[in-house]
């Protein structure tokens, strides 16, 4: 039997976690596989020559929307959503998203197993809207933080968002805020505050002040500026190693229908918090 090829996708691609993950799962499956993190600039030039040779890669900025146009059929989530993070390649190439599995899977963990219902999403990305979508449909209500010149952008998401689920949602300005609005979970699912610009910060001391929870979809460094500082203000502050594992098992679950019990997930989560450090 040849060996299962599978990458993750970006650009820039940076420091990625994702080999070191998904080794450790196909170690748990026991299959003959490699996984390595590819620098694709370009869809057009790549997708032929690269992209179609493996049997399933994972999808990171900027392609998660871009990557759509090139597949067969994407699923009823990755549709909702207009966002794909995880393809397979067989007789069709399918897209998924399992962004939204991780992310309920991670705060979840962290928050007695509930989602908080007040949240504040800053980005409007791939990432974004996969956790936007996951939390309009656990019942929280979803606002949106962007910078001024990506307004009309968001808002255009917003309306999508109303005519996919008829809940509206509202964007603010990052630096216009609402001084009276409380948050019950903050999250950043943008790229502020990754490595190697770590003393990157997206929300402001007074904003954090008001969440009672607070997540960061950057994983490297472990401890952002943003989690310090909502440690420092006794929020609940959860990091996304989890939701980086979890979601690497839903992608596995699609690859190869792999499962995995929550006792062999929280170990590698604790592994990829050692390599950290």
């Amino acid at each position: 039997m040849s060996t299962k090829k599978y990458a993750v996708i970006g650009h820039p691609i940076g420091h990625s976690l994702s080999p070191f993950i998904h080794e450790k799962l196909f170690s748990l499956d026991n299959i003959d596989a490699t996984y390595v993190a590819l620098d694709v600039e370009s869809l057009d030039k790549d997708y032929n020559t690269v992209l179609k040779e493996l049997d399933g890669y994972n999808v990171t900025i900027p392609h998660k929307q871009d990557i759509i146009s090139k597949l067969h059929q994407i699923s009823e989530k990755a549709e909702l959503c207009n966002s794909v993070n995880t393809v397979k390649n067989a007789d069709i190439c399918e897209g998924f998203t399992t962004d939204g599995y991780g992310f309920v899977s991670a705060v979840k963990a962290k928050c007695n197993g509930v989602i908080p219902k007040d949240v504040l999403i800053y980005g409007y990305g791939g990432a974004s809207r996969a956790i936007a979508f996951e939390c309009i449909s656990n019942g929280c209500s979803v606002s949106f933080a962007v910078r001024e010149k990506s307004i009309a952008n968001c808002k255009a998401l917003c309306n999508e968002i109303f005519e996919k689920t008829g809940i509206k949602t509202e964007v603010y300005s990052i630096d216009n805020i609402p001084s009276n609005k409380h948050f019950s979970l903050l999250v950043n699912a943008t790229p502020v505050g990754m490595y190697p610009n770590i003393d990157g910060c997206i929300a402001s001391d007074e904003i954090i002040k008001k969440c009672d929870a607070v997540f960061d979809a950057v994983y490297n460094p472990l401890e952002t500026v943003l989690l310090r500082k909502a440690k420092e203000y006794n929020k609940n502050a959860i990091g996304s190693i989890e939701m980086l594992v979890y979601q690497a098992a839903k992608a596995h679950e699609i690859w190869v229908g792999a499962k995995y019990s929550d006792d062999q997930l929280q170990t590698i989560c604790r592994l990829t918090e050692d390599k950290l450090r």
